[in-house]
């Protein structure tokens, strides 16, 4: 009876001993997605001036941080450089008093990248020699904005209409398939309040990057400012507002109101989802 009892604890003290396995030598478990990523980096850019020559320096810095070549509308995604859109080039057909078709920069124009709003207008100011003699910088909407706005390239301007807020998403230039940029940057028209107008970053599953603050003009009228940012993450989505209000026949600028439009996009050039 002894001599068995014996052996039974001397073989369950060796099944506890074979149980207990080092630390050292169990296989590591993978660590969650989040935990694992690294934290992606932001390089900003911003600035403010009382004319287009005073601005161009800072949005000069931008270019040269997002890269060359300006790639322009040249279809699918290229292998370098960066996007740019002023507004400029667009026929009187698509500008005020009429509307900007929001997929006009992804498929006549194929920029990459297709906006959306609350109420999914846009429009594009006209410019002087239009053949309805429409006013420009949206004196068609209000005869004050002519005199508040001022323009980084002349001489069209750009804004969401019935809103203040608008996102934009970007494509392969000229197609369907989603794409993500490395940066994000704008010229705004008239910035007169600080922590109103602002640029959001956001990845392809909705969570927010990085958000800022455009930068307040240095005069009351006329003013520019710009804020621009790159960043390693890969941006599928920018939301922008613009001032506190939108443009309209009663939203004067006032010093209880902040109506901004805007002008020069800049971006990273869209590159297929990884």
């Amino acid at each position: 009876m002894h001599s068995n009892t014996l052996l039974r604890r001397r073989l369950l003290k060796l099944a506890v001993t074979a149980a207990v396995v080092p630390a050292a030598l169990l296989p590591l478990a993978s660590a969650p997605a989040s935990a694992a990523a690294v934290a992606p980096s932001f390089t900003k850019i911003e600035g403010a001036a009382a004319n287009a020559a005073g601005l161009q320096p800072t949005v000069d810095a931008y270019r040269a941080l997002l890269g060359q070549p300006n790639n322009g509308s040249t279809p699918g995604s290229q292998p370098a450089g960066r996007r740019e859109i002023n507004w400029d080039g667009t026929p009187d057909a698509q500008s005020a008093p009429n509307a900007l078709p929001r997929d006009f920069f992804n498929t006549t124009a194929p920029r990459g990248v297709v906006f959306s709003s609350s109420t999914n207008r846009f429009q594009v100011s006209a410019d002087s020699d239009n053949p309805t003699w429409t006013p420009v910088r949206f004196g068609n909407v209000n005869s004050q904005y002519p005199s508040i706005f001022g323009t980084f390239s002349a001489e069209r301007l750009f804004t969401p209409v019935g809103t203040n807020r608008m996102i934009i998403k970007f494509f392969e230039p000229g197609t369907t398939k989603p794409a993500t940029v490395n940066g994000f940057g704008a010229v705004f028209s008239d910035v007169d309040k600080s922590n109103v107008s602002k640029i959001e970053l956001y990845d392809r599953w909705g969570a927010l990057l990085w958000q800022n603050a455009v930068p307040k003009g240095t005069t009351a009228s006329n003013s520019l400012s710009f804020l621009g940012v790159t960043t390693t993450a890969q941006v599928a989505e920018v939301r922008l507002t613009a001032g506190d209000a939108p443009l309209s026949s009663t939203n004067s600028d006032t010093s209880s109101r902040d109506v901004v439009v805007m002008d020069d996009f800049l971006y990273g050039e869209p590159k297929p989802l990884s």
